[in-house]
């Protein structure tokens, strides 16, 4: 029972900070990407600390409000379509024992996420057609992010040792 009580309380403190961190973005609109990937440490701390069930139900539940509440709907879908949940499959795409493969289908997640929020947003909006310079900026676009995944992925690897041996102790105070 103390158990399920701990993965309650924490799942909905974690909630909680995150929605506060998409609302905020109305705030401080120059951290639209900022506060979700933050958002998504949190997700990472819910998913290591009471397992992917909990984390995938916070990342649902902080994906709708957000979606619903937030005044920016660009950080909202950028949590929900990519860095809210990509730490708790990064914990399954780790456990690939060829490093190759792994940053293949990393590489292929973020690219069918980025290709699919595209194409809604195109047709929600109702976007025009792009002319001859706007046509090559889609695809400088996705490689740049290809290049932000990298450097986000290794963020998220920094974060989880850091989390491990200090924070996690300090925070719990536990092993």
């Amino acid at each position: 029972m103390h158990k399920l009580s701990f993965q309650i309380a924490l799942g909905g403190i974690i909630t909680a900070l995150c929605i506060i961190l998409m609302f905020s973005v109305g705030i401080f609109p120059v951290l639209v990407y900022v506060f979700p990937m933050i958002s998504s440490l949190l997700i990472f701390m819910l998913s290591y600390e009471c397992g992917a069930k909990v984390a995938v139900v916070s990342y649902v539940s902080v994906s709708l409000l957000s979606l619903i509440l937030s005044p920016d709907k660009e950080s909202a879908l950028i949590f929900l379509s990519f860095v809210g949940y990509y730490p708790i499959l990064n914990k399954y795409i780790d456990r690939l024992k060829s490093r190759l493969l792994r940053w293949v289908i990393r590489f292929a997640l973020f690219n069918a996420a980025m290709v699919a929020s595209y194409f809604v947003l195109s047709k929600l909006f109702l976007a025009a057609e792009l002319d001859d310079f706007g046509k090559y900026t889609v695809p400088v676009l996705l490689g740049l992010g290809n290049l932000t995944l990298v450097f986000y992925d290794l963020m998220l690897r920094s974060v989880e040792v850091l989390y491990v041996r200090k924070l996690r102790k300090k925070i719990f105070r536990r092993k």
